[in-house]
Formats: structure tokens, C-alpha cells, sequence
């Protein structure tokens, strides 16, 4: 490839180098006279008008895009994969805190000065700081959860519009794309959207590990309720049956407990065998 640049520094240098006659003074006046003719007033007036339109633009422009790489490199945004078997734990930039799901995703922005909030694929609890001024926003593929302060899950089935909103405390609206109406939900709620119908379901709001803390007492709860906490924190489903109607129970979930673990103190307690099938992920619940 031809270096231009290096030709036309030679070439400068050259001519610079160079010996030339002197012009008499009587021919450059001659000369300027022609430019006049050529180029009047008018023009360059005109040309001049042109000219900072075009410079002007130009500047906005640049402007506009130095503007937008700022805001890009200075407010960019923060994806996070949870690959993990445990919840993972985000700070958000206004001190909300995330409990990101196993195989959920979220993004958001690494500054909350204009906007809150995040998107989510997969399921999350949320612990949202109050700011009366500005709103926190969780959205998912069908659905738009709006708060200002509140503790609530969401989660949302890979591949579906399907989406489960649990409020835990405060008040959150939902709303769903395609449709004018929006649902308000208070705590011990659930929002359930699934297969295009939408309804709300009653839940125990006590069922939840609160940030800190390693162990909930669940104290004459119905089974049916337990196991559908269960259901949400393991990712299996029970097959429910006569045995689990109609039964309370009281025990300590630890945290860090498997599936395994809690299903072995409640067989106990309420003298029951039980069977998992790891590859359907269901669980039957069987009499002694």
C-alpha cells in the first residue's frame, strides 16, 4: 500500500526547498482582481451561511455522540448468570437487594439516577429500597412488576410467557403486555399468569428466607402450603394425595438444606416414605 501522507510531506518539502522567481507586485494585483470577479461578496456571505450550518450540524451531532458514549461508558449496563446450585446475592445500585434464582439471568444498569430496575429471565426475590421519586421496575418476558418498596419473587418459566409474582410485603401493580388493565397485589398474594389466563392465588408470605436470615420455623402450617414452598425453592413438583390434605406441621428449614434433608424430617413427623425421581423431577408422597 502506498504511504500518501510521506509523499506529500516530500513533495512539501521539496517545493519548500525550491527557488522560484519574484512575482512583480503589478501581476499580483492583476491576479486578485480575477479572484474578486470570481468569488463576490454575495457568495462568500452565502457560502459563509453554509458553512456554519454545516459546521453547526456537525457539532450537534458530535455532540449528540460524545453525549451517548458518555452516558454508555459512564451508565453501562450489568448482565449476571447464575450457573450456581445456591441463590446468588446482588446489590443493586440503590441498595435493593437480588436473590437470583439458579439459571436465571438479570440486567440492569449500572447507575439508577434516571430509571430502577431490571430485567429478569428466570426467577428472583426482591428486597427494594423505598424512593417515593422514582419507581423499581421488574420485567419480564410478558409481564412488568412496579414498586416502590417492597419484598417479592418472581418467577418466570424458560421458553414461556408463563410468570408466578409472590408479594411478601408492600404493595406492587402488575401488568401484562397486550392488555389495558393492570392488578394490584398486597402481601400473601401470588399474581399467576399462565397459558394467556390470569388469576391471584393466596400463599403463606411466612414461607420466605428473608436476606440474613439462615433458617425459617414454619409453626402450623398447612402441608399443602409447605410443599408448595417447596415446589418454588427446589424446582420439583409433589404429586399431591389423600396424605397430604387435611395435615399441619412445625418444623426448622435451614437454608442450606436439600430437598432431601427436609423430606426426611417431615416423613418423620408425619409418618409418611416418600420417592424422587431426579429425571422427571416429581416427588410422590407414599404411606408408611
Amino acid at each position: 500500500m502506498k504511504n500518501y501522507e510521506s509523499d506529500i510531506a516530500k513533495k512539501i518539502e521539496a517545493s519548500w526547498k525550491s527557488y522560484y522567481k519574484e512575482v512583480p507586485k503589478s501581476q499580483v494585483e492583476v491576479s486578485w482582481r480575477d479572484f474578486e470577479k470570481h468569488f463576490s461578496k454575495r457568495k462568500w456571505k452565502d457560502s459563509r451561511k453554509h458553512f456554519f450550518k454545516v459546521s453547526g450540524a456537525a457539532a450537534v451531532l458530535l455532540f449528540l455522540f460524545t453525549g451517548y458514549l458518555f452516558l454508555d461508558i459512564y451508565n453501562s449496563n450489568i448482565h449476571v448468570v447464575n450457573n450456581s446450585y445456591i441463590d446468588k446475592e446482588i446489590i443493586l445500585p440503590d441498595g435493593s437487594l437480588v436473590l437470583l434464582k439458579p439459571n436465571s439471568e438479570i440486567n440492569y444498569k449500572g447507575s439508577f439516577k434516571n430509571l430502577r430496575g431490571v430485567d429478569l429471565i428466570g426467577e428472583a426475590f426482591f428486597k427494594v429500597v423505598k424512593d417515593n421519586s422514582k419507581v423499581f421496575k421488574v420485567k419480564t418476558g410478558a409481564t412488568t412488576t412496579t414498586v416502590l418498596g417492597t419484598s417479592f419473587n418472581v418467577s418466570q418459566e424458560r421458553g414461556l410467557k408463563d410468570v408466578k409474582i409472590a408479594l411478601y410485603s408492600g404493595e406492587i401493580l402488575v401488568s401484562v403486555i397486550g392488555r389495558a388493565e393492570s392488578w394490584s397485589i398486597i402481601p400473601g398474594e401470588r399474581f399467576v399468569y399462565e397459558k394467556d389466563k390470569i388469576f391471584i392465588e393466596k400463599f403463606e408470605n411466612d414461607l420466605s428466607f428473608q436476606p440474613g436470615v439462615e433458617f425459617i420455623d414454619v409453626n402450623n402450617v398447612e402441608f399443602k402450603n409447605l410443599l408448595d414452598f417447596l415446589e418454588e425453592r427446589f424446582d420439583y413438583k409433589f404429586q399431591k394425595n389423600i396424605y397430604t390434605k387435611n395435615k399441619h406441621v412445625t418444623l426448622r428449614v435451614n437454608k442450606s438444606d436439600s430437598i432431601k434433608q427436609v423430606l426426611n424430617i417431615l416423613s418423620i413427623i408425619n409418618k409418611f416414605n416418600y420417592e424422587i425421581n431426579s429425571k422427571t423431577k416429581e416427588i410422590k408422597i407414599l404411606k408408611k
